[in-house]
């Protein structure tokens, strides 16, 4: 707790950090802002292993859909909320320069107060084991034999078809299709709102069906949600898109974290945590980056639209790791069996309705 903790604290002094960037020369600014911008993401970034390490020991390992869902409900909603209420005080604030330095000093204060709590956490004592120790030349190599492995590169994959993409949906909607801020903030709204509601619902299945099934299920879907802005510029339709978009990439991403504790043992689990970061966040930083060389190069081979070519393209590149590398990975705990047609009656809403429609059939008879 004392490592995490103290990044904690880290985190804070950098959100101070930037408020007094306005002190010194202004030629030093811009560097100084990026600087602290990446200290804030780094020092995130090297207790997210040892965090999830301590979490995945401390929550109950058959209730991790329950709690986490829960958890991610409870932050999607803080973070809402923070977000909103963000903007709006820099609306009708008049010096917009000192409400940014309010909101970094708010921000700077939050994270004090997170670190306090943190350290009030006990550490869960862990026995060292040499054998668990591996380097990640030879993670790597074990991608033939370990199904951790193929778990991971199958995760990177879809992130690096999904970013392909994914930086563009904002200019998108900004630049080309020219929707009002106000627009764009409630379809986007929508996306945040529906994942946030599911996420108990994708908790329950993957407690009772295990997190690989809701990984492959919702990966299923995944390859539709760029292609469906090929049919319309209609925001109400798009609000919809957004919204089917944050249902099923709430089911994937809160059973790609859980699986990776149910898969990695309690000696190993923090290495396994940072070398999935690490190749999924290589992977991610390819796919935008060869994403922003194709969106200004590409020909406007749909609706005249090199966005929307680009959005094809990505589509095309999820359907093509959802078949050929879903497979390639397993479940590793006990869970209840259920076939892929009823699992996708499930995901779809088609049981649910049926269900409710038997019971009204029943009640009329």
């Amino acid at each position: 707790m004392k490592f995490i903790t103290q990044a904690v604290f880290l985190q804070a002094a950098a959100f101070i950090g930037i408020c007094l960037i306005f002190l010194i020369p202004k030629h030093f600014q811009i560097k100084t802002f990026i600087v602290l911008v990446a200290m804030i993401g780094i020092f995130g970034s090297v207790s997210t292993p040892v965090w999830a390490a301590l979490m995945s020991d401390t929550v109950d390992k058959n209730q991790y859909g329950r709690y986490f869902a829960w958890r991610g409900k409870v932050l999607g909603f803080v973070g809402l909320v923070s977000s909103f209420t963000a903007g709006f005080f820099l609306f009708i604030y008049p010096n917009k320069l000192v409400g940014f330095i309010i909101l970094f000093v708010i921000a700077g204060l939050c994270r004090v107060i997170s670190g306090i709590w943190l350290g009030r956490m006990d550490d869960i004592p862990l026995v060292y084991s040499p054998e668990k120790q591996f380097s990640y030349r030879q993670f790597i190599r074990r991608w033939a034999k370990s199904n951790f492995v193929r778990f991971v590169f199958f995760v990177a994959l879809i992130n690096f078809a999904t970013f392909l993409a994914a930086p563009f949906f904002a200019v998108y909607m900004l630049e080309e299709l020219g929707f009002k801020y106000s627009t764009y903030t409630i379809v986007n709204t929508a996306g945040a709102l529906a994942g946030l509601i599911s996420l108990p619902f994708w908790g329950k299945l993957a407690d009772r069906y295990g997190n690989a099934r809701i990984i492959k299920s919702s990966a299923k879907f995944l390859p539709l949600l760029p292609i469906f802005w090929l049919f319309s510029k209609n925001p109400v339709y798009l609000a919809m898109v957004n919204a089917i978009a944050g249902y099923v990439w709430a089911g994937f991403n809160l059973s790609v974290i859980n699986f990776i504790f149910d898969i990695s043992s309690r000696e190993a689990r923090t290495r396994c945590v940072a070398y999935f970061n690490v190749t999924n966040g290589i992977f991610i930083f390819l796919g935008a980056f060869i994403g922003g060389y194709l969106a200004t190069h590409l020909s406007g081979m749909f609706f005249g639209s090199a966005l929307l070519t680009l959005f094809f393209i990505s589509g095309i590149a999820r359907f093509l790791v959802s078949i050929f590398i879903a497979g390639k990975f397993r479940e590793v705990r006990e869970v209840e069996k259920i076939k892929d047609k009823e699992m996708l009656y499930i995901v779809l809403g088609i049981t649910t309705a049926l269900s409710l429609g038997e019971g009204i059939y029943r009640r009329k008879s």
